[in-house]
């Protein structure tokens, strides 16, 4: 039953937003760790959710959970001590107040746990996985002859002729790509597989498989030696090898962009690959190459500069080193030297971008480090296992909030490039199998992309604002214009940003021989603008994607602040009422940073009360700004002329200033948060 209880959690969370399919399957398989669970949670829960309302229509015909309240809540779940508590049975509830809370589970909903199970009964050709004994398959099979009547008469309603005909269709690419997971012999592929296109998916269904050479291990030069010699055939062109595939097994091409990059065949088995089992290479999307890429590649030719002028980078640790052996006095030893490139990813996990970006910056000459952070947990631990994967030893990773970081703070004084992929929408990975779901209303959809929007404007405010900040790189996998071009013109219409010498780098900085560019009617016609941008497609054998590149020039006059279009302009003006949306967690939450603050509930009435919410509610504000870096809001409003900065409100006063929209949208999620908690207790 386990696993149709944690299969069952999958369906639940899915229907709170709570995750993609593919990241909430691998979440829950790295819970317990068995060899190609990953893929069975995929390969079960995608069926379910093909089969999903021809199924719900069979438990509502059939009247299965009002007949049977009580067979699909398991006896050790909260769910089942709760019931025993609302039961009026002193019995029932002095036995569950007595069970000690480690063995109390949380259950999945009824409906979830017997859509699963009836899944199995009907449609799986293994059957229910259970012990013919088992009380709860017992019971379930007393209802099969009446769900399979029902299902027969659904057929023949439909018109369709198999079981199949009643399931919703999935594209052919997304099909093909799932098609044998989790059976017999391919089992280990298929897990490994899974693996890589799972949570945080930088794999797309198609027919490239993208492979990054880790030239942390590796170079790509003695990546192709070792191809060739392993009977692969090299193509210059992807077009050329794509069309080779169709008659040849082992073919590969070199990417025209990015230098490390492999293109192969999408049929191509990975576990085959010795060099991918051990880490030389990566499986990572193009698309998802770009930002390490774009944000690095100056630096790149500029040590090739270097290097024949003689000159070095240094690593801060060497030349400490350098300094003690001279007595703690280094000076004239270091002249022809300046200190190595120090990034920062604001959200690491699971670490693609990451590890690519240490390779750059591990480039001889460069002697660079990556500061990685990482607020969740369970990701951070993910992104761990890929720094060790890619032998990424120059990374330091971090379990903290992005937004926590001070700008300001000494320790970071030295970090010069920012990597910016915040939460979003995902609406650019065609592998997400979110079309499985039911779809939200539309004005529900137009307020999580606005609220989507405001957060990553906040987090690409506060990159910019690092004290040694030269080059920030925004990308998302989005390709809502809300979430792309939107949030770079609203950044671009701050005074504050305009004023410290921050403007988009031009096009010969930003994958130049990328023709897709930005959409110039969402830049407000800008065409030098749109051209500073970088769009990817599925049809150009990648994900959905979007690069934009900021960089400060301190010592040139401020830009003009650009025209917005009216979609970003309306953004602006709802920005508050966006920004009071909860961000919902998608794959939005594998690489959420909203901020977050703990604050306890209180109890309504007495002075007491009443002191300690005000106590709470100061504070609570008191840390976002902080964080945020509002915490002198007025000097900051009159220094920046940034109408985005206001005082806090004073409650009646018919002269105090209204709280800013940031201030309201956090303490708005500052609110739900108590709620929530209160509601828990």
């Amino acid at each position: 039953m386990d696993f149709y209880h944690r299969a069952g959690l999958i369906l639940d969370a899915l229907d709170n937003k709570k995750g993609s399919v593919k990241g909430l399957c691998m979440a829950e398989a790295k819970k317990g760790r068995k060899a190609g669970e990953g893929a069975r949670f995929l390969k079960v829960v995608v069926e379910v959710l093909k089969y999903r309302p021809h199924i719900q229509h069979l438990l509502t015909a059939t009247k299965l959970l009002a007949q049977e309240p009580t067979l699909f809540v398991p006896p050790s779940s909260t769910a089942a001590v709760a019931s025993a508590l609302k039961s009026g049975s002193a019995a029932s509830a002095n036995k569950a107040l007595k069970t000690p809370r480690k063995h109390v589970k949380a259950a999945p909903s009824p409906l979830s746990l017997a859509s699963v199970m009836v899944h199995d009964l009907l449609f799986a050709k293994r059957g229910l996985t259970l012990p013919k004994e088992h009380k709860v398959r017992k019971k379930l099979e007393k209802y099969q002859p009446a769900l399979e009547k029902e299902n027969e008469r659904e057929k023949r309603r439909r018109k369709v002729a198999t079981n199949e005909g009643l399931q919703i269709a999935l594209p052919e690419k997304v099909a093909s790509s799932l098609e044998g997971i989790g059976k017999g012999k391919k089992r280990a592929h298929d897990a490994d597989r899974f693996a890589e296109e799972g949570a945080g998916s930088d794999g797309a269904p198609g027919e490239i498989r993208w492979m990054r050479v880790n030239t942390l291990r590796w170079t790509v030069e003695a990546a192709v030696e070792w191809l060739e010699k392993c009977g692969w055939e090299m193509f210059e062109d992807v077009q050329e090898m794509l069309a080779a595939a169709q008659s040849k097994p082992k073919v590969f091409a070199l990417d025209a962009h990015i230098e490390p990059l492999l293109a192969l065949p999408a049929a191509v088995s990975l576990p085959t690959i010795s060099a991918y089992q051990d880490g030389r290479l990566l499986a990572q999307d193009k698309a998802s190459c770009m930002p390490a890429w774009v944000l690095l590649m100056p630096a790149l030719l500029d040590a090739e500069e270097r290097a024949e002028a003689g000159l070095l980078y240094v690593d801060d640790e060497d030349e400490d080193e350098e300094k003690k052996a001279a007595g703690g006095d280094a000076k004239g030893k270091g002249k022809a030297k300046s200190k190595g490139i120090r990034v920062l990813d604001a959200t690491a996990a699971p670490g693609n971008k990451t590890t690519m970006a240490a390779a750059l910056v591990a480039t001889e000459g460069i002697n660079g480090r990556v500061v990685a952070c990482e607020r969740d947990q369970g990701r951070f631990k993910v992104l761990k296992d890929m720094l060790k994967r890619a032998d990424a030893k120059n990374v330091q990773p971090m379990n903290v909030d992005f937004l926590s970081l001070k700008p300001d703070d000494a320790k970071l004084k030295n970090v010069t490039h920012l990597l910016v992929d915040p939460s979003c929408s995902g609406s650019g990975i065609p592998s997400r199998l979110d079309h499985l779901l039911p779809s939200a209303p539309e004005d529900e959809q137009l307020a999580r992309i606005r609220a989507l929007s405001n957060f990553q404007l906040a987090i690409v405010s506060h990159a910019l604002r690092f004290s040694g900040a030269q080059r920030v790189v925004y990308s998302t996998c989005s390709i809502w214009e809300q979430e792309d071009e939107g949030v770079v013109m609203r950044v671009l219409a701050k005074k504050e940003f305009r004023e410290a010498g921050w403007r988009l780098a031009p096009r010969d900085e930003v994958m130049p021989t990328w023709e897709r560019r930005g959409r110039v009617e969402a830049c407000g016609g800008d065409e030098t603008i749109a051209d500073s941008l970088v769009r990817c497609l599925p049809e150009d054998g990648t994900n959905g994607f979007f690069v934009a590149c900021f960089v400060k020039d301190e010592t040139a006059a401020p830009i003009a602040a650009p025209a917005l279009p009216a979609a970003a302009a309306a953004a602006d003006e709802g920005e508050e009422d966006a920004a009071l949306e909860p961000l919902e967690d998608e794959d939005v939450t594998e690489d959420a940073s909203a901020p977050a603050v703990s604050a306890q509930p209180v109890k309504k009435g007495g002075k007491a009360a009443k002191k300690a919410k005000s106590t709470a509610s100061q504070a609570a504000r008191k840390a976002k700004d902080e964080v945020l870096g509002l915490a002198s809001a007025p000097a900051a409003a009159k220094e920046s002329g940034d109408a985005e900065v206001k005082a806090p409100a004073k409650k009646g006063g018919e002269g105090g200033k209204k709280l800013s929209k940031k201030q309201m949208y956090l303490l708005k999620k500052e609110e739900l948060k108590r709620k929530k908690e209160a509601a828990q207790e």
